[in-house]
């Protein structure tokens, strides 16, 4: 006998591993919800649905998409199209991240050899990150000046000087912080203040100050593993993560392996 705590992805998923093992045994899934099947809403005091979890969808979660195939549901009904993300500091809009894989070349103010700007209709080429998102999200700014903006550029020389390194060379980035990092590469304080700080505190919980500029690389090079697409969202299209995917989950599990809830 197995009891599986908690009735968040992590539990839904080991009962579904559990259960499909072809292990004689009985799974018993425990939460502090009253119904963690997602059948019955768990309402706020405002009646407004209440849940916890990831919400949106990236496109390289192929285990989400896995799971729609085998509970036979259509991503197009269950999912919004990729959509834009904006990101806000308490000053107001500073960027819009657009959907990478549908986005077209904008005209940039200056030249890259390897980009050909004269079809409107060129689609952005597949570029590692962050060259992919600083060329993509370039012209999306709507409060940093230009020049704060080209400075992003130093991110992508600081992996490369980082990363092309030997183990010297980055034992010399991890005593360095991130702070001192964007210093020395010349990225603006108004770039740092204004969009990268609150980045790494979403992103690693931490400010520069406080971040090993050799962890920021990583976090860097962990991102150029895949294309600038990766970074696509999309959302529930109505209701719930919970009635909209945890729901079929559960009922399958319980028709088929006797899942106890």
């Amino acid at each position: 006998k197995y009891v599986v705590v908690g009735g968040g992805w992590g539990g839904w998923g080991a009962a579904k591993a559990l259960c499909q093992s072809n292990t004689d045994c009985d799974v018993i899934l425990v939460d502090a919800l009253p119904d963690p099947t997602g059948a019955t809403k768990y309402l706020s005091k405002s009646g407004k649905p209440v849940e916890a979890g990831t919400r949106g969808f990236w496109k390289d979660y192929p285990n989400i998409n896995a799971l729609c195939d085998e509970l036979n549901l259509d991503q197009d009904e269950i999912f919004t199209p990729f959509t834009n993300s904006s990101f806000y500091s308490p000053d107001g809009l500073e960027a819009t991240a657009p959907v990478f894989s549908e986005t077209k070349l904008p005209k940039l103010p200056f030249p890259i050899p390897f980009l050909n700007q004269n079809d409107d209709d060129d689609a952005i080429p597949q570029l590692p990150s962050p060259l992919g998102q600083i060329i993509a999200t370039f012209p999306l700014f709507e409060r940093i000046p230009l020049p704060d903006r080209a400075s992003m550029v130093g991110l992508l020389l600081a992996t490369i000087d980082c990363l092309g390194g030997d183990e010297d060379v980055q034992m010399q980035y991890d005593r360095m912080t991130a702070h001192d990092l964007f210093i020395r590469f010349g990225l603006s304080k108004r770039m740092v203040d204004d969009f990268i700080r609150p980045t790494l505190l979403v992103g690693l919980f931490k400010p520069p100050e406080e971040l090993s500029a050799l962890v920021v690389m990583e976090l860097l090079y962990y991102y150029a593993l895949a294309h600038q697409d990766s970074f696509d969202v999309r959302w529930i299209k109505s209701g719930t993560v919970s009635d909209s995917l945890i729901a079929p989950l559960a009922a399958k599990l319980q028709e088929e392996s006797d899942l106890k809830v």
